[in-house]
């Protein structure tokens, strides 16, 4: 499903590595404006949330965006929330909580199964818990500026939002915390899809008593890759002068044989 809309900072956002010229410092690797991480968890209690995610400007290209298999993807947590992106003041959400039709709640549950807690950490998952479809396709436009992040909405899905803007992504799998932060121990679950980019948001809703923030970003775990890959121009001159040049070896060859 495509959304009609617009978006937020650069980035070759389609790659893995930052692109860095020679000479130039090296930069933070990101995909959609997030920083990328080499090993998850990424857990630990802070005055501040590392890895806020950035703004960044859209480049045209279409990524598909999903939290079907594997099993674990979707969102955690006791409040509403939603996955998406900021642009030009106005929240769109890809994914949104609250749609389990056996809950309580008029507008459903914001997990799946009443009164779970510390059994899955109040996991959601599409279908049951978030509205399908489960996975949409967004073309971020060319120059455009977005931000990633999740719309929280408080308890009951009616209190006054707040965009939060804390997540990582790692590519191939991550792995995090299944359960709430306040259990111990707590058993970490693995997401893997090769060529993935998988997305966790913290929520960060409370703050520990001692003014500190414990974050294991899992409120939200999104997998995402672009569906096209185009080479840049630079890359495919390149690859059409190797073929040039195993042409010519191979004339020169058979002219010699």
């Amino acid at each position: 499903m495509k959304l009609p809309f617009s978006s937020t900072l650069s980035i070759a956002a389609a790659t893995a590595t930052a692109l860095v010229s020679l000479g130039a410092p090296a930069q933070a690797a990101s995909f959609l404006g997030i920083d990328i991480v080499e090993d998850s968890p990424v857990t630990g209690i802070a005055p501040a949330i590392p890895h806020k995610t950035n703004v960044f400007a859209g480049d045209g290209k279409t990524y598909e965006f999903s939290v079907l298999a594997p099993d674990g993807l979707g969102s955690r947590g006791l409040f509403y929330s939603d996955f998406g992106f900021m642009s030009g003041g106005k929240f769109t959400a890809l994914f949104m909580e609250g749609a389990n039709p056996t809950a309580a709640k008029p507008n459903g549950n914001s997990f799946d199964i009443p009164n779970s807690a510390f059994i899955n950490d109040w996991q959601g998952t599409c279908d049951i818990t978030i509205k399908a479809p489960c996975s949409v396709e967004y073309t971020f436009e060319k120059g455009v500026e977005y931000q990633i992040g999740a719309w929280d909405r408080g308890f009951t899905g009616t209190g006054t939002p707040i965009f939060q803007t804390f997540g990582v992504a790692q590519l191939d799998s991550f792995t995090f915390p299944s359960l709430t932060d306040q259990a111990n121990p707590n058993p970490l679950i693995t997401v893997s899809d090769p060529g993935y980019y998988f997305i966790g948001l913290e929520d960060t809703r409370f703050p520990l008593a001692n003014g500190q923030f414990y974050y294991d970003f899992q409120d939200w775990v999104v997998k995402a890759q672009a569906t096209e890959s185009v080479p840049e121009p630079g890359t495919v001159g390149a690859l059409l002068g190797l073929s040039a040049l195993g042409f010519i070896s191979r004339r020169r060859q058979s002219v010699k044989r």
